[in-house]
C-alpha cells in the first residue's frame, strides 16, 4: 500500500524550496527588469519638458502674431506666419507623438485645425480682411491652447 503521507510532506518540501527560490530569483532580477521602464520613464520626461519648452516659444510666437493682428500689419503677419511659425505643425507632430494614442489623434486634430486656420488667416492677410484674420487667428489660439492643455 502507498503511503501517501511520506509522499504529502516531501511534495511540501520540494513547493517550499521552489517558492523560497522563486522570492529569491524574483528579488535579484526585479531591478534588472524594472530598469529600462525606469529609463523609458526618463526620457520621456525629458522628451515632455522638450515640449513644453517649445510650447512655451510657440505660445510667444502667438503673443506676437495677436499684437501684428490687431495693430493690422498685414506684411509682418504674413512674414510671422511663413517664417517663425513656418515649422509650427511639424513641431506639433513630434509633441503630439509623445502622447498615448487617443490624445495623439487629438492633438493632430487640432494641429490640423490650426494649420487651417494659419492658412485663412493668411488669406486674410493678403485681402487685408481685418475681421477675418481676428477670426481666424482666435481660433488658431483656440486651438493652440487646447493642445498646450492636452500636453500639460
Amino acid at each position: 500500500m502507498l503511503n501517501l503521507k511520506n509522499y504529502w510532506t516531501g511534495f511540501q518540501k520540494v513547493t517550499i524550496a521552489f517558492c523560497v527560490m522563486l522570492a529569491l530569483v524574483g528579488t535579484l532580477l526585479a531591478p534588472v527588469f524594472t530598469q529600462p521602464a525606469i529609463a523609458q520613464t526618463g526620457a520621456k520626461a525629458a522628451a515632455l519638458a522638450a515640449s513644453a519648452e517649445k510650447l512655451q516659444v510657440l505660445s510667444d510666437r502667438f503673443d506676437r502674431l495677436e499684437k501684428f493682428v490687431y495693430a493690422q500689419k498685414w506684411n509682418d503677419i504674413i512674414t510671422y506666419i511663413h517664417g517663425p511659425f513656418g515649422e509650427i505643425r511639424r513641431e506639433l507632430r513630434l509633441i503630439a507623438s509623445q502622447l498615448s494614442k487617443t490624445e495623439k489623434e487629438t492633438a493632430n486634430s487640432l494641429a490640423n485645425n490650426l494649420f487651417k486656420n494659419f492658412v485663412i488667416l493668411d488669406n486674410a492677410a493678403k485681402d487685408r480682411d481685418a475681421i477675418a484674420a481676428e477670426t481666424a487667428f482666435k481660433k488658431a489660439l483656440q486651438d493652440f491652447e487646447s493642445i498646450v492643455n492636452l500636453v500639460g
